[in-house]
């Protein structure tokens, strides 16, 4: 999963620099507001019932089809639910009629991909990834391959929005034969009132939780928008996507943690403590570096792979590849809390960091733009990292030992990394100094013995599994 993150994003990523590059400021600006708008509403046809799925289901795996039957059927209502929302609101806001067709495609896009992402929990909650490491990977390769040459033919925008249309809804066409042919579920949704009554009271705090967290993640892009305007946001929409190119590393790690975390708080909390402090450990150790080194060179990746146009973006990138180190903290610490059944917890804490976001988000965007909204993004990482680590430690216990030594190895295997990166960047330039910054790294984590040999085979011999 995680190699197929990796590939995901670094796919997604160079697509989308090729994209910005090729149609300006101006129009990526567009491009960006139509995927983040209806990005949001994803969360409205899911509503953290794929969540709900995958907890339970790893519990009660017998139970896995009369969960998914039932969750399909509330899906499909809330997805045409979804939809209408979608169209009334972006007429209401009287976006031009590119935007707003732009708006119309990615929302169908929408829809396939909340289907698909509740195929894929099944899956999960069978504690397989493989099948959506390889989904995942083909299609990120399939909308680079269509929207490449959708663009490169002069195609209007439009076809850019069906270079994700077609892959998600093959993606959807995929996993269903999985879940069908291999594990011999059955896709049809069920109205089954004993199994609705149980999950949606489990399932509301959830909901909230994502449409909380959706509106915090996307409601910068949409008040750069209005409050900005389109540039603007063609300037943020390059740190923002380099920020979420970089969460391979903790999205790939939850979805093979999250059923584990669920699994070990109901029968070993012993093992709970040790996957929770491991998996921190290996977080910053595989993220630190890319946060460390994008931030260091962020003028040279902004100008090399976007022009002069999106100099202004290297401000906001700094700032958010410093938010970004909590924010990937708090991808582990909500699966702790959600698998350990203070979902109502996680909740709470979105909500109140969305609004503080929000606040903050109008007050600093009219002065400082595509900065005051970096701002705003790294003042609510860090707001949800201290909470969530205040109510985790009243049910699981740190071991300040092990979080202090793995402090203090990072530290100065970052300080190594970071000088003799800023030394080759002044005499050989950036990408020798991405090279050598690299290797550095590597060799400082066994010179300060943050990984050992004994660990790396441990880790082999596991994942060969």
């Amino acid at each position: 999963m995680t190699m197929a993150s990796v590939l995901q994003k670094v796919i997604s990523f160079v697509y989308f620099a090729i994209v910005a590059r090729n149609i300006g400021a101006v129009d990526t600006g567009k491009y960006f507001f139509a995927l983040s708008f209806t990005t949001i509403f994803v969360v409205f046809v899911d509503m953290g019932l794929t969540n709900v799925l995958v907890r339970e289901g790893a519990k009660i795996k017998e139970k896995i089809q009369d969960y998914f039957s039932s969750i399909l059927l509330v899906k499909l209502f809330l997805g045409l639910l979804s939809f209408v929302a979608v169209f009334i609101i972006i007429n209401f806001l009287g976006y031009e009629l590119e935007t707003k067709t732009l708006v119309y495609v990615s929302a169908i896009t929408m829809l396939f991909d909340s289907l698909h992402l509740s195929l894929y929990g099944t899956l999960r909650a069978f504690g397989n990834l493989k099948f959506e490491a390889l989904g995942i990977m083909v299609s990120q390769a399939l909308t680079f391959i269509l929207g490449t040459f959708f663009l490169f033919s002069k195609f209007p925008l439009i076809y850019l929005m069906y270079a994700f249309l077609i892959p998600s809804f093959l993606n959807v066409v995929y996993a269903s034969s999985i879940v069908i042919f291999k594990y011999h579920l059955k896709f049809v949704p069920k109205y089954d009132k004993k199994i609705l009554k149980y999950i949606i009271p489990i399932v509301i705090p959830f909901a909230l939780a994502a449409i909380f967290g959706r509106i915090y993640s996307f409601s910068d892009s949409i008040l750069l928008s209005k409050l900005a305007g389109d540039e603007v946001l063609g300037w943020y929409s390059i740190p923002s996507k380099i920020a979420y190119a970089l969460n391979f590393v903790p999205l790939a790690l939850v979805a093979a943690l999250y059923p584990k975390f669920s699994e070990y708080y109901a029968h070993n909390k012993e093992k709970l403590s040790f996957a929770f402090h491991q998996s921190i450990k290996y977080l910053l150790v595989v993220a630190l570096p890319f946060v460390v080194i994008v931030f260091l060179l962020s003028e040279d990746i902004i100008v090399y792979l976007f022009k002069t146009e999106y100099l202004n973006s290297v401000l906001p990138l700094k700032i958010l590849m410093v938010g970004v180190i909590f924010a990937y903290l708090n991808f582990i610490f909500g699966s702790v809390l959600n698998a350990c059944d203070r979902q109502k917890t996680q909740t709470t804490l979105i909500g109140i960091m969305m609004i503080i976001n929000i606040v903050l988000n109008l007050l600093l965007i009219p002065s400082l733009g595509a900065v005051g909204a970096s701002i705003a993004a790294l003042v609510g990482n860090f707001g949800m990292f201290a909470l969530s680590l205040f109510f985790i430690s009243k049910f699981n216990k740190f071991d300040f030992s092990f979080l202090n030594k793995l402090f203090l190895q990072l530290f100065v295997t970052l300080f190594v990394m970071y000088a003799i990166t800023w030394l080759i960047d002044i005499y050989f330039g950036f990408i020798v100094a991405l090279f050598v910054g690299g290797l550095t790294y590597l060799l400082m984590l066994f010179v300060t013995r943050t990984i050992t040999k004994k660990q790396i085979l441990e880790m082999m011999r596991l994942t060969s599994k």
